[in-house]
């Protein structure tokens, strides 16, 4: 053969084609599984967002108020923090005697402000309070500052929001 032939480093067509082939296949696998670990990509991210959201209504002055006469949570959440679709439960928590009890609740059903039953938000209440969160909700935590008997008496808290 020829030092300088024609045919040096040409590749068969289907050997080409196999090749690329297998890389495309790789590279879909790959943004598969590493799909979860980019932001704004996972399950988690939704809860995270709606936290957030969730969060920026029901602070007054950087602090929820959970006494008597203060607003209840779902008369302070907008509707556009709520992710269209999903069914929202929201509970916040302060430290009483050592542990953390339930100061407020409230629950937004799919569809919420505009396409819901009145019953709707009591009945999700009353499963998460029956049954628990479902197992496949996305669950996100924050700390945050709750005024419990009045302004003044400020209580360590959480906020928790899961969505499904």
């Amino acid at each position: 053969m020829l030092r300088w032939s024609q045919y040096r480093a040409q590749t068969e067509p289907l050997a080409a084609i196999f090749a690329v082939s297998i890389f495309a296949i790789a590279l879909s696998l790959y943004v598969v599984a590493a799909q979860p670990i980019f932001p704004g990509f996972s399950d988690d991210s939704t809860a995270d967002r709606t936290i957030d959201r969730v969060w920026d209504d029901i602070e007054q002055h950087g602090v929820f108020h959970a006494y008597d006469g203060a607003d209840d949570i779902d008369a302070l959440v907008d509707g556009e923090s709520v992710p269209a679709g999903s069914a929202v439960y929201v509970v916040v928590t302060a430290v009483d005697g050592g542990k953390e009890q339930p100061v407020a609740e409230a629950a937004f059903p799919s569809g919420y402000p505009d396409d819901i039953d009145p019953s709707e938000p009591t009945q999700i209440e009353q499963y998460v309070e029956d049954e628990g969160v479902p197992s496949g909700a996305s669950i996100s935590t924050r700390s945050i500052p709750v005024a419990v008997e009045s302004q003044a008496e400020i209580r360590s808290g959480t906020l928790e929001v899961s969505v499904w």
